[in-house]
């Protein structure tokens, strides 16, 4: 009886640990799309797996040449922790742009990635 409460016990440890290494505020969509040409957006909109802290999550926009293109205080939207908005503060040119970002989710984790689009 203790061996089966103590592979129980085990069994259980195993599982929460594995259920906390999936817990970061991974990007599932953005907009403008990753890799996508669009039209001049006014904002930057990325939509995590779960909510993320604003004042710890931040982005970056540049140009194709590597220039820093000005962005507004990134905030959530109200009511979805999981969605940050992040205004582009003047109209884009035509061109490549990155975006880099880095977040960390309302459980501490950190996670960040980049990705591209052109304004057409």
């Amino acid at each position: 009886m203790h061996t089966n409460i103590l592979k129980i016990a085990t069994s259980l440890a195993f599982a929460l640990a594995a259920t906390s290494a999936f817990a970061h505020a991974q990007l599932e969509k953005a907009t403008p799309a990753v890799g996508s040409t669009v039209s001049p957006p006014s904002e930057i909109r990325l939509e995590f797996s779960e909510g993320v802290e604003p004042k710890f999550t931040g982005v970056t926009l540049t140009s194709a040449s590597g220039a820093s293109v000005p962005v507004g205080p990134a905030k959530t939207e109200p009511g979805n922790a999981a969605v940050l908005i992040v205004p582009i503060a003047k109209g884009l040119p035509p061109g490549a742009y990155t975006v880099r970002w880095h977040a960390v989710s309302v459980d501490t984790h950190h996670t960040q990635g980049t990705f591209e689009f052109t304004v057409q």
